[in-house]
């Protein structure tokens, strides 16, 4: 039997905020697993109760998941608009599998909030409402709804090679990468100028969420490919 490629998916923490006081728990939008699936790999979900150290030795690749927002202070910010902080817990815990599957160079995928946590742990920043910067900004779906927009691609990318020049993607965040981190690339932009996906070796990141669109397979079997590569 051939072996599908391995793939984490990580989740959600609700610390008793949105799902139900006083209790913790997990979620994740299913179309994650199974744009996995539909690609050729194995989806698993990945809570912190995995070691970063597991997580490595487990999986082939890793999806870092959508989520809230990054504390401004790990850009060097004070907090200037209003936000809603994802779990420390999930963000500590995340920012050490990056550093591992940096030194292990195996393939990282970041999904909006994912991308935006690659570009701030490898020492990039974000703008804290992208809408307080880009005047003329198109709707991202900040919501919470997804909106439809079209975003412009790189030449000589992984991203140009498996959709092209342009593409239509589904948003949903209010915040985008403002500094790029050291030897990340910008290869997508929307039209309002909004950074859309970056790319370091085996790390790929991208604003939007190809699960919810029809980049999804494109994207995620690419990540599968490089899963099987490693």
């Amino acid at each position: 039997m051939i072996q599908k490629p391995i793939i984490g998916i990580t989740v959600s923490l609700d610390h008793g905020r949105k799902i139900r006081a006083g209790h913790d728990y997990f979620y994740l939008r299913r179309a994650y697993t199974k744009a996995v699936q539909q690609a050729g790999g194995l989806p698993i979900l990945l809570t912190p109760e995995i070691t970063p150290g597991e997580v490595a030795d487990i999986c082939d690749a890793v999806v870092i998941s959508g989520g809230d927002d990054i504390p401004p202070e790990l850009y060097g910010e004070a907090l200037t608009e209003k936000t809603e902080l994802e779990s420390a817990e999930r963000l500590a815990w995340e920012r050490q599998i990056l550093d591992l599957f940096a030194d292990n160079e195996k393939p990282l995928l970041g999904i909006c909030y994912g991308m935006q946590l690659m570009n701030v742990h490898f020492g990039g920043s974000l703008h804290q409402d992208l809408y307080a910067v880009y005047k003329d900004a198109l709707d991202h779906g900040t919501s919470g709804q997804t909106v439809l927009h079209s975003i412009a691609i790189a030449e000589n990318s992984w991203l140009s090679a498996a959709l092209g020049k342009n593409a239509i993607v589904a948003s949903r965040h209010h915040q985008a990468v403002y500094r790029l981190a050291k030897d990340f690339r910008s290869i997508a932009q929307s039209p309002d100028g909004v950074i859309e996906a970056i790319e370091r070796d085996n790390f790929i990141g991208v604003e939007w969420h190809p699960e919810s669109d029809a980049t999804s397979d494109a994207i995620y079997s690419m990540l599968i490919e490089r899963a099987k590569q490693h």
